[in-house]
């Protein structure tokens, strides 16, 4: 992007001067080259479009050609051109009147002097009359309200027409526009020559604007408009002078339905006009490339914009052109579409929303927005895939993902990926397909920490841009702490409640706040934020918490008593609230600025205002782009610091900043304020005068993370994002390291400050250059890192010494005898087995839990709880005989335990609950589908299902942790013997559960000849293996 240009000039009454900035932010639609299907269908029009007006009654789109001096009128049904209006010169704007009657053309006749040919054309739909009005300075756009009266904006003033007798009401003058004159040089467009766009709210009671001040070129470093909006209602009209950079293109203007918000341009705006809600990140502001319309009934944003660097001489797109689906609220990206071509201007919507009408490069573009869930379209059904290998499994493991077309159809698919050790089967197909990922842990073995890979997915007859499969590949060793969690997206802010058991972590691809309950650590609530977060706060009161953002000049609030969103707090025209601190005193923001200088701003949060600092204390109020505040816990100082090495200190006691220092070339990772004035930044400890005290050691890596408590504190660090991380106690106030600990995998790492960020508010994408990777939790009972792959829950005592672990017996989890066989479920039992509790309902199970694995004959044993005292798990199918079983803990290895496995082990599960009885073997009568007990007893002719483990292999067979299938059943290969009172059992069915693990079911049926008893005896035997429970029997 170039540099922002912030013009001020004197304003006449009633309007204003404000400014906007893009990011140079490129989105998956700038880049993408893959083109598989295209949705929608170009009607070519033999000349430039440069308005469209919808006839649902007629069944037609009136499209002014104006190159060609003529109405267009397109066929809804078929999109074909009915027909041709032959007109005045250059029809650059249409707009039909809410009673269907009347067509009112504007033509842009602003030739050399002498010849201007400036006018309205209005047509009467109901009798073919026709009628031309000369207007003395050329207009710019025309739009009707409800009232059947049109808003015609020229380049001089603001016109009120009336249609039928032709009367005109000024409404405004003004003295800012200068228009185009004709002829332009070759190669132009409307959008460039004629500079204006306006639209309508979908309740006709609000009309919206904008008009090119000055040449209204799409290069060059800056560009001004005027934004307007109009009242129908009272017909008043309020105008505001913005200054944008990159220019504000696409020349497109659109509502919501009730007008509430606008897009105009690249940014969104509320009706005063004052606030840029949110807006694209990267656009280039070519005129001619983009587009953008409302969808209310759906709650989405169509939108096309170019990200292509604009270029005086060449105003076509550097990439193919993408339909992106957005959220309304905040521009989140939901869905993208590849498109025939480029869209060039305004886009309407029909009354039912089924039809998407766009000006394109051709004429027109229809897309069936209403079918777009219904066209051929490829997606996976997980983000990302995580395979977390360990010590004691070195095996090539596997997951699957499901290929689909959401819309139900049969859609080609192409699987990609480039990483060494990761592969994918099939690697092509139709939809709906399973895939197998495949990764092979030993192309890993030199990575410890977790590594990234993408699968790609193109379609050659899907519309959409498939998003990529994240696969993230974790080798952990035993020394390696912390329970990693997977979170997709791009995660830049990490914070933990002060007051709460919570914590909140910021994801900025999807505009979200994710919040987690800090004892169990998963999600309890997702707040939407504005476009771009980028930082996270809360208030002194510890009542609300606020989000910065990068793409939005507002700062989001949300009530953490409700987790509701509350009023937002608006920053001064053109000031984009990157970072929040909040002290006893002040809330203070970083502000990247649309303008020379970017400013520290003071929040009024009871107006929910900001305002900027007249200066920081003695010192000016220029900061960089890059700047990084946070507050002290007990609200005493909040500490700024910057890419370029520059630090601030703001005191709450005195209300003022009293320090400012630059010992450092340049700074970057962590950032920190303790309640007893000191601080860090990167790899440095200041003290209360933000001087050096110590520096801290950079051989575990690149600094990210820092957080105080009481005197000491916490510290992350890692050499890169696959590597793994390394967390550290800070002990005293000197700053001392001690119990470097590894962690199970990198924690989020600094970028490189972009060149040029110091000196001015220039166009540039978010850089996160301070990173806050490391919370303790309020309840002091774990820790939060945000790391490579989602955040890591670490143990408060994370560095304690671990005893090694000790097996001390093994039995049949359903019946606690030591009889076992393949396939069992067991529990282990011992000391030491594992640092923490933690159950898992993975499927396949993992075979490394809470940090802790085994193995049998040296194959890994599929584990589903661990804790220092049990584990429960299955043993592997293919081990038998006397076998020795190992565990890995992070306290060692332990002592081999001898164990022998027989062929068969039937154990009935003694889990069934009735009353006060929890022990109930799990024997169900088919009748019912009651659990057997002395009030439900098995009756003579019933079928009985009997639940037990260690019924051994079968066929097919199945792997270890992985559910039993359903089609086929796997039956057991040998088959058991039943009796109940000494009469045998006919068994029908004998085999694994489908759907469940280690868990098989005998289905039996009970003869007529089966002694009545209170006790009758339940045998199974299989092999030489036997177990036996009673039960009641009645006739």
């Amino acid at each position: 992007m170039n540099k922002r240009i912030f013009g001020w000039r004197p304003l006449e009454a009633g309007r204003r001067l404000l400014a906007l900035a893009g990011a140079a932010f490129v989105l998956l639609a700038a880049t993408q080259t893959l083109l598989g299907g295209v949705a929608g269908k170009v009607v070519a029009i033999g000349g430039n479009a440069s308005d469209l007006a919808l006839d649902e009654a007629r069944g037609v789109l009136y499209v002014a050609n104006f190159t060609a001096n003529r109405v267009e009128v397109v066929s809804l049904g078929d999109g074909s051109v009915q027909s041709s209006i032959n007109v005045a010169a250059q029809p650059s704007s249409l707009a039909l009147s809410p009673d269907g009657r009347y067509l009112v053309i504007a033509h842009f006749g602003s030739f050399t002097a002498g010849s201007s040919n400036n006018g309205l054309t209005v047509i009467d739909l109901a009798t073919n009359g026709r009628q031309t009005f000369v207007l003395g300075s050329a207009p710019l756009g025309v739009a009707f309200g409800i009232d059947n009266q049109a808003l015609v904006a020229t380049a001089s003033e603001f016109i009120l027409f009336d249609p039928i007798t032709g009367n005109t009401r000024a409404l405004g003058s003004f003295s800012t526009l200068t228009t185009k004159s004709l002829p332009q040089p070759v190669a132009n467009f409307p959008s460039n020559i004629v500079g204006a766009s306006m639209a309508v709210s979908g309740d006709g009671l609000w009309i919206f604007g904008s008009a090119a001040v000055g040449s209204g070129s799409s290069g060059g470093s800056g560009s001004q408009s005027l934004e307007f909006t109009y009242n129908v209602t009272t017909r008043s009209i309020n105008s505001v002078l913005w200054t944008w950079s990159p220019p504000p293109g696409p020349r497109a203007v659109s509502s919501n339905y009730d007008g509430s918000v606008h897009m105009s341009g690249w940014a969104m705006f509320d009706r005063q006009l004052l606030n840029g809600l949110s807006q694209f990140p990267g656009a280039s502001g070519v005129f001619n490339i983009g587009t953008h319309v409302f969808d209310t009934a759906r709650g989405r944003l169509y939108a096309q914009f170019s990200t292509a660097t604009p270029n005086s001489s060449s105003q076509q797109a550097a990439a193919p052109p993408v339909l992106q689906v957005l959220d309304a609220d905040n521009l989140a990206v939901l869905d993208q579409f590849n498109l025939p071509e480029n869209f060039a201007g305004k886009s309407i919507i029909n009354s039912d929303s089924s039809m998407l009408f766009g000006i394109s490069d051709s004429g027109i573009l229809m897309i069936p927005i209403g079918n777009l869930d219904n066209m051929p379209r490829v997606a996976a059904t997980r983000e990302d895939v995580v395979f977390r290998g360990n010590f004691c499994d070195r095996r090539v493991t596997s997951q699957e993902v499901t290929i689909l077309d959401p819309g139900g159809g049969n859609t080609d698919f192409t699987l990609s990926v480039s990483t060494p050790g990761v592969s994918v089967s099939p690697s092509s197909g139709v939809t709906p397909a399973t895939v197998r990922i495949n990764v092979d842990p030993n192309a890993f073995q030199n990575s410890k920490g977790t590594v990234t890979a993408l699968i790609n997915i193109a379609t050659a007859r899907g519309v959409n841009i498939p998003k990529p499969v994240r696969v993230l590949i974790n080798n952990r060793e035993p020394d390696q702490r912390g329970t990693a969690v997977n979170v997709p997206g791009k995660l830049v802010d990490l914070l933990a409640d002060p007051v709460r058991d919570r914590f909140y972590v910021l994801r900025q691809d999807t505009n979200q706040v994710y919040v987690y309950d800090g004892g169990t650590q998963t999600r309890i609530a997702v707040l939407k934020t504005a476009n771009t977060p980028t930082q996270l706060a809360i208030t002194f009161d510890r009542r609300y918490l606020m989000v910065g953002h990068d793409n939005a000049q507002l700062i989001k609030v949300f009530d953490l008593d409700t987790l509701e969103e509350s009023l937002p707090i608006y920053m001064p025209g053109g000031h984009y609230p990157r970072s929040i601190a909040a002290s006893a005193k002040a809330i203070l923001v970083a502000s990247r600025v649309a303008g020379p200088e970017n400013k520290i701003s003071r929040v009024d949060f009871a107006s929910r205002t900001a305002t900027p600092l007249p200066s920081l204390g003695i010192f000016e109020n220029k900061i960089d782009a890059s700047t990084i505040l946070v507050a002290s816990p007990n609200g005493s100082t909040i500490l700024g610091a910057q890419s370029d090495g520059t630090v601030y200190l703001y005191d709450a006691n005195v209300d003022t900043f009293t320090i400012s220092r630059k010992d450092f070339p340049s700074l970057s990772g962590a950032y920190a304020a303790s309640n007893f004035n000191q601080f860090v930044v990167g790899n440095s400890l200041l003290n209360a005068s933000l001087v050096q005290t110590a520096q801290f050691e950079t051989g575990t890596g690149k600094s990210s993370g820092f957080a105080f408590l009481d005197q000491g504190g916490f510290r992350t660090t890692a050499p890169d994002s696959s590597s793994p991380g390394v967390i550290a106690r800070v002990t005293n106030q000197s700053g001392q390291l001690s119990r470097a600990t590894r962690l199970v995998e990198a924690p989020i790492l600094p970028q490189a400050a972009q060149s040029g960020q110091a000196q001015s508010g220039a166009s540039q994408s978010w850089v996160q250059v301070f990173t806050r990777s490391i919370q303790p939790l309020y309840s002091r009972n774990a820790l939060i890192a945000l790391t490579t792959s989602g955040f890591t829950a670490l143990p408060w005592s994370f560095d304690a010494s671990v005893a090694a672990p000790r097996i001390e017996r093994v039995v049949n989890a359903a019946d606690n005898t030591a009889a076992v066989a393949p396939g069992s479920l067991v529990s282990i039992f011992g000391a030491n087995l594992s640092p923490i509790n933690q159950a898992t309902q993975l499927t396949p199970l993992p075979t490394a839990l809470g940090e802790s694995c085994l193995t049998v004959n040296g194959l890994p044993l599929p584990v589903v709880f661990v804790s220092p005292g049990q584990i429960n798990g299955q043993i592997p199918f293919q081990v038998d005989g006397n076998v020795s079983l190992i565990l890995r803990t992070p306290g060692g290895v332990s002592d081999t335990f001898n164990l022998t496995i027989l062929p068969t082990a039937p154990g009935v599960f003694r889990n069934g609950v009735a009353g006060t009885r929890n022990d109930l073997p799990a024997v169900f009568r088919a009748a019912n589908g009651l659990l057997v007990t002395d009030t439900n007893p098995i009756h003579r002719g019933d079928t009985i299902t009997i639940y037990l483990t260690g019924l051994g292999r079968t066929s097919p067979a199945v792997d270890a942790g992985v559910p039993a299938p359903g089609d086929p059943l796997a039956s057991v290969i040998v088959p058991p013997a039943v009796t109940l009172g000494g009469v045998a059992l006919p068994v029908e069915f004998a085999g694994l559960t489908p759907g469940s693990i280690g868990v098989y079911q005998i289905n039996a049926r009970v003869p007529s000849d089966v002694p009545p008893g209170l006790d009758q005896p339940l045998t199974i035997s299989q092999g030489s293996g036997a177990s036996a429970i009673g039960v009641r029997v009645v006739d």
